[in-house]
């Protein structure tokens, strides 16, 4: 039943027949039917990630039933196309907030989305390393080859919305261009300064293909712009040129917003904001300054990839294709417990952010081998009893309480040679202070 339930959520993200179609299309059509098929082989791999211990072939094994060795895995995942895992993500990936029940994830009437990139290292074979040379860094090299992983989430619930991997060489810029058709109509999307440029903003605009997305991203101090309209609210439309190569293609005209701020551990910073909201009257600057706060939650995200659902310092594939397959399989997992977690934050009636991703993901491993050991025969009232003690487990466990400010360090590192130096990690609560500037 613990392959039941999880294939049950799945089976909300994608239905059977739909991923039926997918890798029909992309995989390679074996001449006799093969012993675990292409949409057990995704899956399984998905199922995967979402357990520390264990290899793919125990835990695909367990969830389809079929027993194959690692090896018999490694090979069928390297006839897997990564068109395959695109497609599957187009349509798997999808918000999940409801305006009624989680009014945080919206602003204005649109859905509040970040955009931003990590890398993930990968190992050092040959066949990596023939295709991913090793970044540079401050000591000459980096220790692993690096792939990049740039996706947009709905900020609120963790909800990944839209995903691309690529090797690290392909900048962010260049990434973020396969998810701009994806992000949902009435999305304002927020991202930082490698997203606040004008051609990358003009990309963007284009790559929404007309539906109503709107964005608002951080720009860098020394991009000069044209002010045509002074607003009551300190904001200013300006004209930027879109440049190509040193040749400008058009004039771009957005919304720009100052504010100097103080942060909660008292350090001074200035913002700079471009919006392709022009209404000042509808959109205040002070609100949108404020909007744009919320994109360091995607930090929050990508430490739930890495530390909640990974939790390895490396990929365990051994070739570019199938780390990128991994990445993808990852990101799916992720997207398969922020169901859960708006799912229990509404019988809790919480807010989703109050539900620690990771105590929720044990909880419900533990909720789902409960249903495994059971086998098929409880009646509904049984299983009602069930749930109704998960979600107290929950409440016991996975609420986070309200952030609080600390008078001694979190993590005192002493460093025992020239690097790491992290020496303290304070923590503050409060909201961060923003006085608007006249632009």
């Amino acid at each position: 039943m613990q392959s039941v339930q999880f294939l049950n959520v799945l089976n909300e993200m994608i239905s059977t027949e739909e991923l039926t179609r997918v890798c029909q299309k992309y995989a390679p059509r074996p001449r006799t039917p093969p012993k675990l098929s292409a949409e057990q082989l995704v899956s399984g791999l998905i199922f995967h990630q979402l357990h520390d211990g264990g290899t793919l072939a125990d835990h695909s094994g367990q969830l389809h039933g079929v027993s194959m060795s690692d090896s018999a895995y490694a090979q069928r995942r390297q006839l897997l196309p990564e068109e395959l895992f695109e497609e599957i993500m187009l349509t798997a990936l999808q918000p999940l907030a409801a305006e009624r029940h989680q009014p945080e994830c919206f602003y204005e009437g649109y859905r509040l989305i970040g955009v931003d990139g990590t890398q993930w290292s990968v190992s050092n074979t040959p066949a990596i390393l023939e295709q991913l040379p090793k970044a540079a860094c401050r000591r000459l090299s980096a220790a692993f080859a690096k792939l990049r992983l740039v996706c947009a989430i709905e900020l609120g619930t963790h909800a990944p919305v839209a995903a691309a991997a690529a090797p690290a060489s392909a900048g962010e810029q260049t990434v973020s261009k396969r998810l701009w058709a994806r992000i949902p109509p009435d999305s304002l999307v927020i991202g930082d300064r490698l997203f606040g440029t004008a051609y990358t903003l003009n990309e963007a605009v284009d790559g929404s293909h007309g539906r109503n997305v709107a964005f608002l991203v951080r720009v860098r101090e020394n991009i000069g712009t044209e002010v045509l309209q002074h607003l009551p609210d300190g904001s200013a439309i300006v004209q930027v040129a879109v440049k190509e190569d040193g040749r400008i293609l058009k004039q771009l005209q957005v919304r720009e917003i100052r504010a100097n701020g103080i942060g909660l551990n008292g350090k001074k910073f200035a913002l700079r904001l471009w919006t392709t909201l022009l209404d000042s009257k509808r959109y205040p600057a002070d609100t949108l300054a404020r909007q744009y706060a919320q994109r360091w939650e995607h930090e929050l995200y990508h430490r739930e990839l890495k530390l909640d659902v990974r939790n390895a310092p490396i990929l365990a594939s051994h070739t570019v294709e199938t780390a990128l397959q991994e990445i993808a399989a990852v990101v799916l997992a992720s997207a398969v417990v922020a169901r859960v977690r708006v799912e229990t934050a509404d019988g809790l009636k919480l807010p989703v952010r109050r539900l620690s991703f990771y105590k929720l993901m044990l909880a419900t491993r533990q909720l789902w081998g409960t249903f495994e050991l059971a086998g098929t025969s409880l009646p509904p009232a049984i299983k009602a009893r069930i749930w109704k003690q998960y979600l107290e487990n929950v409440r016991r466990t996975a609420i986070l309480p309200e952030r609080r400010s600390r008078s001694c360090p979190r993590v005192l590192r002493r460093p025992v040679s020239k690097w790491p130096r992290k020496i303290d990690q304070p923590s503050y609560t409060g909201q961060v202070r923003l006085k608007l500037v006249r632009v």
